[in-house]
């Protein structure tokens, strides 16, 4: 559980979320009451405002209203699924080394930032459930996780999170494994550059999500995603250059952002992005 600790004052149809921790800091987080919904994905949650990957961080962009928000999901040495965005633990907690080289009770008594704790992908989807779409990352790179498909997808069954969830990543062989593991399971693929090559794989295994770094997004290959009835996911889109670019040429894309606040003010300002929304 967050360490963080939330208030909330309702002033004039909005409220203000004060979350502060131990070591005196704050931050405020300023929202509508029941707000539009945002269409995007927020990046490892809140992680302009707050520790990335962490229970606080993933409620504060449900509070934003977003329609979907993205994790990501490791091993512990034990085989427990646990929430983080690099392989080792070095650049966001008090410990070092690898993941997968740490038990799960190893990993909790490490701290994220100094306040928080590891969240595992259980107690995440419990504290989700019913609240907001979810993008779980598979950090599968090889066979470098022995079990994190299997082991992810009895997490989301057991959690009754199944409609709620899509499995994505970068290693299509691992994306591949969960639809054999799952017929129903929804699935998507994330790529670092351009490929206009894989849509017979995807058809294969019946995936209908792309995610594309935004530097290898053209017109036309946005236009060879979206005519396969394919979700085109551009990442990141985080500067407003990036948003008006997104406006004007690719309106109908779910995109990822980590600047949840200048998105979402983007977002409400644009009407051309509410068209098939």
């Amino acid at each position: 559980m967050s360490e963080y600790k939330e208030q909330r004052k309702e002033k004039q149809n909005r409220y203000v979320i004060s979350i502060s921790d131990p070591d005196k800091r704050a931050v405020s987080i300023i929202t509508e009451v029941n707000p539009m919904k945002i269409k995007g994905v927020a990046h490892r949650g809140y992680p302009v405002k707050l520790p990335e990957n962490t229970l606080s961080s993933y409620k504060a962009a449900c509070d934003m209203s977003y329609t979907h928000l993205e994790l990501d999901v490791h091993l512990s040495k034990d085989g427990v699924p646990v929430l983080m965005h690099d392989y080792s633990v070095d650049r966001l907690t008090n410990g070092k080394g690898l993941i997968k080289e740490h038990t799960l009770d190893e990993l909790k008594r490490l701290k994220v930032k100094g306040v928080e704790t590891i969240p595992t992908l259980e107690e995440t989807l419990q504290e989700l459930k019913g609240r907001i779409s979810i993008l779980v990352e598979l950090k599968q790179a090889g066979n470098i996780y022995p079990g994190l498909e299997e082991n992810t997808l009895d997490l989301i069954r057991k959690t009754g999170t199944l409609d709620q969830v899509r499995i994505i990543g970068f290693d299509h062989f691992s994306i591949a494994k969960m639809r054999q593991l799952d017929k129903d399971v929804r699935i998507g693929m994330i790529c670092s550059g351009s490929m206009p090559y894989v849509f017979p794989f995807m058809k294969e295994i019946d995936c209908d999500f792309l995610g594309v770094n935004l530097r290898f997004m053209t017109p036309q290959y946005s236009d060879m995603i979206e005519g396969r009835g394919i979700i085109s996911a551009p990442w990141p889109v985080d500067t407003l250059a990036d948003m008006e670019m997104i406006a004007d040429k690719y309106p109908n894309a779910l995109i990822t952002t980590n600047e949840l606040d200048r998105w979402a003010e983007f977002y409400r300002n644009h009407l051309v992005l509410h068209e098939k929304f």
